[in-house]
């Protein structure tokens, strides 16, 4: 039933990335949530080993990571809880542009050497490596695909 919500999540978007990515996003939180306590150290772990291997945080850098993360999954897990329950479009908006802010946070703690090499990471997944950009894009956004939600949210 879960499942079914994902498919008619938001009727208004056009097919293609744009609503695959949705749709990974979704599936990737309820991933999390459904591992309960554990869902939050897991996220922050998925995250934070996932970047790091683009970025390689510095040591000053590893703990404030973490917190951004784990704040990240703090704020988003009661706005995907209403989302799923009251399947209304206003706590859907609520989550995607949660999720849109939260990359821009992300962003804005990167140097800009890092951030030069995540966004040319992402940009190459998305033009050479689709299950590489698939599994990207459900808990970051490349610069093209930010740029589209921005738009649309």
């Amino acid at each position: 039933m879960k499942y079914i919500f994902l498919l008619f999540l938001l009727p208004i978007v056009a097919l293609g990335q744009f609503e695959k990515s949705i749709k990974l996003k979704v599936a990737v939180i309820q991933n999390f949530v459904q591992k309960g306590e554990e869902g939050e150290t897991a996220y922050w772990q998925t995250k934070g080993k996932i970047t790091f291997g683009i970025v390689n945080y510095t040591e000053e850098q590893n703990p404030i990571f973490k917190e951004l993360f784990i704040n990240q999954y703090r704020e988003i897990l009661p706005i995907y809880k209403k989302m799923v329950v009251s399947e209304d479009e206003k706590d859907t908006n609520l989550f995607i542009k949660t999720l849109i802010r939260q990359e821009q946070d992300y962003r804005k703690l990167l140097t800009q050497d890092q951030l030069k090499k995540y966004l040319n990471q992402l940009a190459e997944f998305e033009k050479n490596n689709p299950q590489a950009n698939d599994s990207y894009s459900s808990l970051f956004f490349s610069e093209n695909l930010l740029k589209e939600y921005i738009e649309r949210f």
